[in-house]
């Protein structure tokens, strides 16, 4: 693992999202439904999150996309260093993913450009750091079932995401 330069913390509906940084951008973001996860002291000892512009747009970026504003994260610079080249591939189309869509672990394999891939594919969004950054959760199976999700809350936390996004409004939860 890299060295982590600072790291920070985001208010969020589904409890603190705790974002590290390393010098070559974004390197691990953690939901934390607990608010007394591990996770979250283990943020509060780390080194703090410093004022630098790409760490403002990120926190920015997530305060819109929680209020229900359309965002992108296309343009938060992500630390790449230890994927190796296949998860690299993968990561990067799941990027391309639009808001409120949903793929096929098998799509986002052609997508990625290893259409017989499925199987690798689930791997590299199981042991995906950065979500919503990279939005695996709208990687769903080939009958459009949802399947695992490794944040706090898990398939729920999935859905929540893919709700709010398909959703006029995220916080309009009456539907």
């Amino acid at each position: 693992m890299p060295a982590i330069q600072c790291t920070g913390l985001c208010e969020t509906p589904l409890g603190l999202l705790v974002h590290r940084w390393t010098s070559a951008g974004l390197y691990q973001v953690e939901l934390c439904a607990d608010p007394a996860s591990p996770k979250i002291k283990a943020a509060l000892e780390g080194p703090d999150s410093a004022a630098t512009p790409e760490i403002e747009a990120f926190t920015n970026r997530i305060e819109q996309y929680f209020a229900g504003q359309l965002t992108t994260f296309v343009e938060i610079p992500i630390d790449e260093s230890d994927w190796p080249p296949f998860f690299g591939q993968v990561y990067r189309a799941c990027r391309q993913v639009e808001s409120g869509q949903t793929i096929s672990y098998q799509e986002l394999a052609r997508r990625a450009g290893r259409p017989a891939a499925a199987r690798a594919v689930g791997q590299a969004m199981a042991r995906n750091r950065i979500p919503i950054v990279i939005p695996c959760h709208r990687i769903v199976g080939s009958s459009g079932r949802l399947t695992g999700f490794s944040a706090d809350g898990g398939i729920e936390t999935k859905r929540w995401l893919l709700d709010r996004e398909r959703s006029d409004s995220l916080f309009d939860i009456d539907r």
